[in-house]
């Protein structure tokens, strides 16, 4: 019920920016020798403040054996805002309390600030600053907490199946998102 609602969290990336990793693995698939589970074991490194975003490229640089700063280039120049859910989210920002939660490093969140958009946020949430990612609960209830709201009137926006269930079992209200279109549908029932 969308009246309830108090405050809308978005996940950052595959979400509100491309998914630049994707399209990097994508480009080079042969290049790579265990398939995606590097990037995920990287990404995990860096989400947890446990690598810098240099090592994560020199470490994409060791499997596949492209410069680092050509994948440093690829990645970032790929990471493109969706500006159709950007305006939704100016529109979200009138009626709503907005939360940023976001699995990322140090570095790599530098793009929301890049491109001047860490202002639709009240708040940010970042797992490399408390060494914990989603889907693990604790970081859900900071993002919560931080907006002050309760679980109940929160209404979380991710792309990974993982965290809206775990969004769902604290109480959340929770939209597992897979492209602008749906979302674009599900969002208009809320009056803004």
């Amino acid at each position: 019920n969308s009246n309830m609602i108090k405050a809308v969290i978005f996940d950052c990336f595959v979400v509100l920016f491309a998914n630049a990793q994707k399209m990097f693995f994508e480009r080079h698939e042969e290049l790579f020798h265990n398939g995606y589970k590097i990037l995920d074991e990287l990404n995990l490194k860096m989400d947890l403040g446990k690598m810098n975003q240099l090592e994560f490229f020199q470490a994409l640089e060791n499997e596949t054996g492209l410069p680092s700063d050509q994948i440093r280039k690829e990645i970032q120049g790929a990471l493109v805002a969706d500006e159709q859910l950007v305006s939704i989210i100016r529109k979200l920002r009138t009626k709503y309390k907005i939360g940023l939660l976001s699995n990322a490093g140090e570095e790599e969140i530098e793009v929301l600030y890049r491109d001047k958009l860490d202002i639709l946020f009240d708040d940010i949430v970042v797992s490399y600053k408390l060494g914990i990612v989603k889907p693990d609960p604790k970081i859900f209830i900071k993002s919560v907490e931080n907006l002050n709201v309760e679980l109940h009137d929160s209404l979380f926006v991710d792309d990974n199946k993982q965290n809206v269930d775990t969004a769902v079992r604290l109480g959340m209200q929770a939209y597992l998102y897979t492209n602008f279109a749906s979302f674009a549908e599900y969002i208009d029932k809320f009056e803004i």
